[in-house]
């Protein structure tokens, strides 16, 4: 078996295994939002494989149900990506001349900021000027605002070379309109790289809205989250160290597993990258 499939596949069965039980969670785990004082900091045990948290919450279901909420916000972000930066890259790149330069502009600016700057900006914005009860929406908008630009990057790149193809001339020759050749020729041969590129940069997605959610300004308690839940820990690791210990490790197993996923897709899918 070639190693790029071994790497997809472990990649596959641990995301699999993961979105699997965080679907699974209302039947196989308790209420992540009942509390009991009594039980509060609990060790690992039967009743609580990874014990519980200082509201007394059992923690694999919290870690679960934060599983389930963190894979939902990271596809969501980056399919909006994926198709904002898409579209915006194939066009800069088509149309060129002065649309080109502003959105090559645009681009470099924000590339040219810290991510993780430019998301607690969005976020604060987004909580200061818009009316929205959710923070799920929240994350997934300023996320995506920062997001797309590595993908429009990309695409216009590759939309650069494609359009110089013989089969986009051709179409011209025999008169297929701008919007014809983009959609039915240009994007089609682009979308291979950007998925790859999408499975690679899922993992950080994860980290990012993790990181909002440990600096608590995320996704808001009481929905269970990845980060929030390290954050929760933080004050009592010397005491209940499984609540940083179990929430950090699923961190670690969601972006191993995009992050396996995307390599072997970049083999199978681009096998020359290997030998560049």
């Amino acid at each position: 078996m070639r190693d790029d499939m071994k790497t997809l596949k472990l990649g596959l069965f641990i995301i699999g295994t993961v979105a699997l039980l965080s679907l699974l969670a209302p039947y196989i785990t308790e209420n992540p939002y009942k509390t009991d004082m009594l039980n509060r900091l609990s060790p690992p045990s039967l009743e609580h494989p990874f014990g519980t948290d200082q509201l007394g919450r059992d923690l694999f279901a919290q870690v679960l149900y934060g599983a389930r909420v963190s894979l939902f916000v990271a596809f969501a972000i980056t399919l909006l990506s994926l198709a904002i930066g898409c579209l915006i890259g194939a066009i800069s790149g088509y149309v060129g001349g002065v649309l080109d330069d502003i959105i090559g502009r645009i681009i470099d600016t924000f590339m040219s900021i810290p991510d993780i700057v430019l998301n607690i900006a969005m976020v604060g914005i987004f909580l200061v000027t818009l009316d929205i009860t959710s923070s799920i929406w929240i994350v997934i908008l300023a996320i995506t605002i920062t997001n797309w630009v590595s993908y429009a990057r990309i695409a216009r790149g590759l939309c650069l070379s494609l359009k110089e193809k013989e089969f986009v001339i051709l179409s011209k020759a025999c008169g297929a309109s701008d919007v014809w050749i983009l959609f039915k020729h240009i994007i089609p041969n682009m979308i291979n790289p950007l998925i790859v590129l999408a499975t690679l940069n899922i993992g950080n997605v994860i980290l990012t809205i993790s990181t909002l959610g440990f600096l608590g300004l995320g996704i808001q308690p009481p929905t269970p989250e990845l980060g929030t839940i390290l954050n929760s820990g933080k004050n009592y690791l010397t005491v209940a160290p499984w609540i940083t210990g179990f929430s950090g490790l699923m961190i670690m197993i969601i972006v191993l597993g995009f992050n396996l996923i995307g390599e072997g897709l970049r083999d199978l899918l681009e096998p020359k990258s290997r030998y560049d």
